[in-house]
């Protein structure tokens, strides 16, 4: 069973580069193809191979990534303005109930659309 390589690091007293790079080759390697990071798609993406292959992809088209920015956003949206509903005092207790619940189920949904590094502003669909 190979080891992975921290633990492959932790056996070496004072690792330098070399070690790091033996390394490499002898613990447990990531997978070279992954879920698209959509959360509805089912469709994989492969870490790029061959001479100047290219950044790798984390989303199976252009379509899935603009789908996860879009809902992204809206929920992104959706969050941000439930949450300045709850900052008011006079919410009677029922609606506060409803509000809270309606931003947890948000953040929840956000959970699995991280940030890629694309802004986020209203939805535009």
């Amino acid at each position: 069973m190979k080891r992975t390589l921290q633990t492959y690091l932790q056996s070496i007293a004072e690792p330098v580069a070399t070690d790091v790079v033996s390394g490499l080759e002898e613990t447990v390697q990531p997978g070279t193809e992954y879920r698209c990071l959509n959360p509805v798609c089912d469709q994989m993406c492969a870490w790029p191979s061959g001479y100047a292959a290219g950044r790798p992809t984390r989303f199976c088209s252009r379509s899935c990534r603009q789908m996860f920015d879009r809902v992204r956003s809206r929920l992104s949206w959706e969050l941000a303005t439930l949450e300045e509903w709850l900052l008011h005092d006079d919410l009677p207790a029922k609606d506060r109930v409803a509000l809270e619940r309606a931003a947890g189920q948000r953040r929840w949904a956000l959970e699995r659309y991280p940030d890629t590094g694309v802004g986020a502003g209203r939805p535009t669909s």
